[in-house]
């Protein structure tokens, strides 16, 4: 083990900044043949999203060359142990643009002292990763699983027991990952937190973005993009994102593209590793409540959203909204849409067709508000984090999840059965039993049957 470069935190040691890959702008990563750790920590060029800044990332250090990773190992663990270790292997969300494995929400200290192997691991992120179809920001992702089976043992970590697990962008590629031919061997198990499935992206929508941005380059190829700087280049990522619409595919992984085939979905619905798919209650509230126009929104103009997104069922909807989410406001209103269609919806076609196909897999969902800006953010998107990972105490946190006596047991909920689901590949509850059986995560946990049907139902008419 290279203690040279480890921290020790209580009884976990923190291997940091340790190199997997290089890369050439736009170029697929090449393994490091010798081990190379750099002396602080970096992030892949991005502008940070609400979560990085929370999370306050913006010090680390920005390199195109970022493609580290972190290992969190119980100090207790060797390579000569009788007993090797489960491995988890954290990837981070951010919508695919931003976001870095060395945010300290991400410190996998608490986790590893529960009895198992922790990496968190950069890749690179929106047009230095995601340009095109070629996907090299996925390509890392699997070179820094590659890694993990070749390194795993000398931390204590078992290379035949591997759980990816990871947070909306992150949540996508655990998903896309189970579509991946070349990840068949690498990983076998798959935890996906809010998974931002809609990012998928089709060959012709690769392309076009490419397009775009060559020309907000004003270059003709990517050969010449090369050239540009990296300021320049996030300018002109920068430029392309300020269309709402436009955001969630712009630069994402692609579906027939160099990774993904054709029938990634089908693949992932018939994959027999164990999945954990698990949604939060209200996840778009995140941004409503940061949006200062959402003030002035009025019930006709929530309902002008409902009316284009459910059409005849309009009123259904609007009715099984009002009694589930009693109390919203307008915006909130609109934000309960937004949520399921982004991230509940798309889970349950997930676990329905997993189910179809009679592979095993696990549902939970996360119902605990936060109290911190008078409740207004509900239990929304991210929140789960810093409870999967048991860093409730982690500084900055509080800022997010307030003060309150659930945090204990929901750490413990979550963070203990990610740990078992690393352990044993079963969830500590039933399985979705093709019946939408669930864990709701709130200060008293329980198992539903069939939660919610109202709204799963006008989703799926």
């Amino acid at each position: 083990m290279p203690d040279a470069h480890a921290a020790a935190h209580g009884n976990v040691a923190a291997h940091r900044n340790i190199v997997y890959a290089t890369a050439e702008r736009f170029g697929p990563p090449v393994r490091v043949t010798s081990e190379r750790v750099v002396a602080s920590a970096v992030q892949c060029p991005q502008v940070p999203g609400l979560l990085e800044q929370a999370m306050g990332t913006g010090s680390v250090t920005m390199n195109e060359d970022c493609l580290t990773l972190n290992v969190f190992a119980p100090m207790s663990a060797a390579s000569n142990a009788p007993t090797a270790l489960p491995v988890l292997v954290w990837i981070h969300g951010g919508a695919f643009t931003n976001g870095t494995a060395n945010a300290s929400w991400y410190d996998g200290s608490n986790l590893a002292a529960r009895g198992c192997v922790v990496v968190t691991i950069n890749y690179r992120l929106g047009a230095f990763g995601f340009t095109g179809a070629d996907d090299v920001g996925l390509l890392d992702q699997l070179a820094a699983l590659q890694w993990v089976r070749d390194n795993a043992a000398r931390f204590g970590g078992d290379a035949d027991n591997v759980t990816i697990f990871g947070e909306s962008a992150g949540g996508c590629s655990v998903l896309a990952l189970m579509a991946a031919p070349a990840a068949e061997q690498l990983f076998h198990r798959a935890w996906a937190m809010s998974p931002s499935i809609g990012q998928l992206r089709t060959t012709e929508r690769a392309a076009q973005s490419q397009q775009l941005l060559l020309k907000e380059l004003q270059v003709t190829s990517l050969h010449e993009a090369k050239k540009s700087s990296v300021d320049d280049v996030l300018a002109a990522q920068g430029r392309l994102l300020r269309d709402p619409k436009d955001i969630v595919t712009m630069f994402s992984p692609t579906i027939g593209g160099a990774v993904l085939p054709a029938d990634a979905h089908a693949r992932i619905h018939r994959d027999q590793r164990p999945l954990v798919i698990g949604t939060l209650r209200d996840e778009s509230r995140l941004w409503v409540a940061l949006n200062p126009a959402a003030a002035n929104f009025t019930e006709a103009d929530a309902r002008v959203h409902y009316d284009q997104r459910f059409g005849a069922d309009a009123e259904r909807a609007w009715k099984a909204y009002s009694e589930l989410r009693p109390g919203s406001t307008p915006a909130q209103m609109l934000a309960a849409l937004q949520s399921d269609e982004s991230f509940r919806a798309p889970a349950w076609r997930v676990i329905d067709g997993r189910d179809a196909a009679g592979t095993p897999t696990w549902s939970y969902f996360f119902t605990w508000p936060t109290p911190v800006f008078g409740g207004v953010l509900g239990a929304c998107h991210g929140l789960d984090i810093p409870f999967v990972f048991d860093n409730i105490a982690v500084p900055g946190v509080e800022m997010f999840i307030g003060d309150s006596r659930a945090h204990r047991p929901i750490a413990d909920a979550l963070a203990g059965a990610l740990v078992q689901f690393a352990h044993s590949g079963a969830a500590p509850w039933h399985h979705t039993d093709g019946k939408r059986t669930t864990m709701q995560i709130d200060e008293r946990s329980e198992v539903l049957v069939d939660p919610e049907r109202s709204l799963y139902d006008v989703w799926n008419r």
